[in-house]
């Protein structure tokens, strides 16, 4: 693997090379990569370099990988065939979610901390509860604490226009196991706050969790930008 680039990481290198094959349909959504092994030898660098270059595309919702199996390809590129769409879709997604982080943002660490200030013991169960559902929205459940129905309609819109506006075919961040995982872990120590009736930790473990979605999907944008151009020669 030649290096035009030689400040750009090697683990960067090997992300862009197999996004290119994916997108010019070399691998296409169920195909199976190449092992460690194979993609060792074949670009040329460690295996360390290959696992890590693998994981930041499984994060970004381009490969699936599990052990025993190895990397399945889950980008759907059947239809994304007009890339200045793909692209014009991307940005207008972008600028969604910057706009609905940043509401999030500004309400939620405040919404915690005053549901750990009036929370009762009913409702800190329904919060636990809500952390073993698959489907129940953990951000929601705590707004519904403060039995203001003006807030939480505005949670519940902000919401529902991050997830219905994603482009087609696309697996969010929030949506991967290894994402999910570490989510599921801030949202429990924001349930733990409101349950001790610390609304200092609260604010502060919301405000953390918010900030950490929004530098994830920062990252995650970048990346689709970069699958999309595929103008990076390696």
């Amino acid at each position: 693997m030649t290096n035009t680039n030689p400040q750009t990481p090697l683990y960067e290198q090997v992300v862009r090379t197999i996004e290119r094959q994916i997108m010019s349909g070399a691998y296409r959504k169920g195909d199976l990569l190449p092992s460690e092994k194979e993609l060792t030898e074949n670009l040329g660098v460690s295996r360390i370099t290959v696992r890590k270059a693998l994981s930041i595309l499984s994060e970004m919702g381009i490969i699936e990988t599990s052990k025993g199996r190895g990397s399945v390809v889950t980008f759907n590129i059947g239809n994304m065939e007009d890339h200045k769409k793909f692209s014009g879709q991307v940005e207008a997604y972008k600028r969604i979610f910057q706009e609905s982080s940043e509401i999030r943002l500004m309400l939620e660490p405040e919404i915690a901390k005053k549901a750990a200030e009036c929370a009762t013991k009913e409702q800190v169960e329904y919060l636990k509860d809500c952390l073993k559902d698959e489907k129940a929205d953990i951000h929601l459940a705590i707004a519904s604490i403060l039995q203001n129905q003006a807030l939480y309609e505005i949670i519940k819109n902000v919401i529902m226009t991050e997830e219905g506006q994603a482009p087609v075919d696309l697996i969010l961040p929030h949506h991967q196991d290894k994402i999910r995982k570490l989510l599921k872990e801030q949202h429990a120590r924001i349930v733990s706050a409101i349950e001790y009736g610390d609304g200092e930790f609260a604010y502060f473990y919301m405000k953390e969790h918010t900030k950490y979605i929004n530098e994830m999907y920062e990252r995650y944008f970048e990346h689709l930008y970069s699958l999309e151009e595929g103008n990076a020669e390696i």
